[in-house]
């Protein structure tokens, strides 16, 4: 399913100020091991990465990326490393991350925006930067999105 939507206007997760005017796309990643698994899924909000005013030649508008973006597709998970205590006392609760998503489908930039607890941000941020994605592509030619993760770990 993929939901399209403005920042303000939901699609999945509050708005942090990461998406401006811009269509905002909603997907959910299956984050279960196998069938059996309830690890609840992860909300996945992106937007066409748009060229900055500086680094468009003559900063015309001209140079955006226009079209409507595949969803990206998530080929290598990782689930952070918790001590059990923190896994269990942070279960199902929101947690939102923000990243780029580049052209070859690796996060950069990753940030936590919101957190339960601060001792998830290290584990959090060194697992995302292990993910992978099939990139989000217009025209058959990828893309970079910027994105919002709202992740919601398993209870253990």
């Amino acid at each position: 399913m993929n939901i399209t939507s403005t920042a303000s206007s939901g699609g999945g997760l509050p708005d942090f100020g990461v998406f401006q005017n811009e269509k905002v796309y909603t997907v959910y990643l299956d984050m279960r091991a196998n069938d059996e698994d309830p690890a609840p899924s992860w909300i996945l909000q992106y937007a066409l990465l748009q060229p900055s005013a500086d680094s468009a030649a003559g900063g015309g508008t001209s140079d955006r990326v226009r079209g409507t973006p595949t969803p990206p597709y998530a080929m290598l998970k990782e689930i952070p490393e918790l001590t059990a205590e923190l896994a269990s006392k942070c279960a199902h609760q929101l947690i939102v991350a923000s990243a780029i998503m580049n052209v070859t489908g690796k996060l950069e930039q990753v940030s936590v925006k919101y957190t339960p607890d601060s001792q998830l941000i290290v584990p959090l941020v060194e697992a995302l930067n292990n993910w992978a994605f099939e990139p989000a592509q217009i025209d058959g030619k990828p893309v970079a999105l910027k994105i919002l993760l709202g992740i919601r770990l398993a209870a253990r």
